[in-house]
């Protein structure tokens, strides 16, 4: 077996694999050696996976989760068949650790994207009380700053107008991995992204969390209370399946929001936008 392990955050994964993975940008850059794993991987071949094992509890687009009393399992397919290419099966008792099978026909498909997709990071985020936030992650004057909103709605274009007219750069095009560290709010890279492909590892305290909405003018306004609160939640990547982890991420949401400040920036996309968020953090 080949083994490497990566750090997102403050999360050391250890995979286990039976041949070695090709570990390219960005995974090569989340590498690390030598230190102890809060996750263990292991991915192994089997002949084929069968039919389901205990109750199904949870049924999404892309995975089926059924448990017994002594394990969680993971059933993944394509959207639409019926035929799984991978189980991953969990001890209730031990959480941490990992056993991914993939059929043998797909011998040589075990991509390092795939250990990402598979482990389910959303749930090893929430497991170890860190949230995955859906936002474009920029670095200004040694701090974050997280431009969030629905799909479509202008976060690259305004992080990219940052990067244009300001000493900005960009960390992650899509996604952040946000925790509490010694009561400051954080946020890492992480080795995957949306269509923007920029997966910086970088880990940096948040200076703000910017909620857009498309305008005809520019208009900004500091949110507070419920509506920060919501601000924050609306843009955290929650579990289909496990409650307890989706209390997890909700407690988070509140720290967030009642400790950074979250402002609703209804804008141009040009630079009249950066100028009065520029003015606004920094007055």
């Amino acid at each position: 077996m080949h083994f490497c392990q990566f750090r997102a955050g403050g999360i050391v994964i250890g995979v286990y694999t039976p041949e070695k993975l090709a570990l390219k940008e960005p995974y090569s850059s989340f590498l690390c050696e030598n230190q102890q794993s809060d996750v263990i991987v292991r991915f192994d071949y089997i002949k084929e996976i069968g039919n389901i094992c205990g109750n199904v509890i949870s049924n999404a687009d892309s995975f089926t989760v059924s448990e017994d009393p002594e394990n969680f399992y993971f059933y993944y397919h394509a959207t639409g068949e019926s035929d799984y290419y991978a189980l991953r099966k969990v001890a209730k008792n031990n959480q941490t650790e990992h056993e991914i099978f993939i059929p043998e026909k797909y011998t040589g498909m075990i991509w390092t994207r795939l250990v990402f997709s598979l482990l389910n990071f959303d749930d090893v985020a929430a497991h170890f009380g860190c949230t995955v936030f859906h936002a474009s992650f920029i670095e200004h004057n040694g701090e974050s700053i997280l431009f969030t909103a629905p799909c479509e709605t202008g976060k690259s274009t305004q992080a990219a107008l940052w990067e244009k007219y300001t000493d900005a750069e960009i960390i992650n095009g899509d996604k952040v991995l946000l925790y509490e560290k010694d009561g400051r709010i954080m946020a890492s890279g992480l080795p995957f992204s949306g269509s923007s492909d920029i997966c910086k590892n970088r880990i940096l305290n948040v200076r703000a969390i910017v909620y857009l909405g498309q305008a005809k003018s520019n208009k900004i306004n500091r949110l507070k209370g419920i509506k920060a609160y919501k601000a924050v939640f609306e843009g955290c990547y929650y579990s289909g399946w496990n409650p307890d982890y989706n209390k997890t991420v909700a407690l988070l949401a509140e720290k967030i929001a009642v400790s950074t400040p979250v402002y609703h920036l209804e804008c141009l996309p040009d630079k009249t936008a950066v100028d009065l968020l520029f003015e606004t953090i920094y007055a």
